[in-house]
């Protein structure tokens, strides 16, 4: 356990492109969404704290890894993740684009981001992260479906 710069730079880089969020929030946000319950809610912001705290003091995880297709896997799933933000500032910051699926994938910007945690978690044999990529995939999931199902009905 200490201080991870490997597992700093990824979750790092995984949360960066939340952060347009703050400077350039999504238009046509529907009236009166609301998330899918607090129980959600608590269950991916613990995860989402989890994996970032988790990653910060994994040095023991990631010491010696070596690049491999678990990393690679992280790589390819950043990568479209990061396109997907690029459709969503050119398209002008439509909510909906938040949610709309990628060829057969549904909420990818909500999938995509998870998948490298987990991908993380078994690059570094971590047990904690992977307990943490759980439950944020579990409230992630089940708010982002939420969102994208009240975004259909509007």
């Amino acid at each position: 356990m200490g201080f991870s710069l490997i597992g700093t730079l990824i979750a790092m880089v995984i949360l960066a492109p939340s952060l347009l969020m703050i400077k350039f929030p999504p238009d046509h946000v529907p009236s009166g969404l609301k998330d899918a319950g607090i129980f959600y809610t608590l269950l991916e912001r613990v995860g989402q704290l989890g994996c970032i705290a988790i990653l910060a003091i994994s040095k023991d995880d990631f010491e010696n890894v070596e690049f491999g297709i678990w990393a690679a896997l992280i790589f390819v799933f950043i990568t479209i993740y990061y396109g997907l933000w690029i459709r969503y500032m050119v398209k002008g910051q439509q909510f909906r684009l938040l949610w709309a699926p990628l060829l057969f994938l549904p909420i990818p910007m909500a999938v995509l981001p998870v998948c490298a945690f987990g991908f993380a978690a078994i690059w570094g044999r971590s047990f904690w992260l992977g307990i943490a990529v759980i439950c944020l995939a579990i409230g992630h999931f089940a708010n982002s479906w939420h969102s994208y199902q009240y975004s259909k009905g509007q």
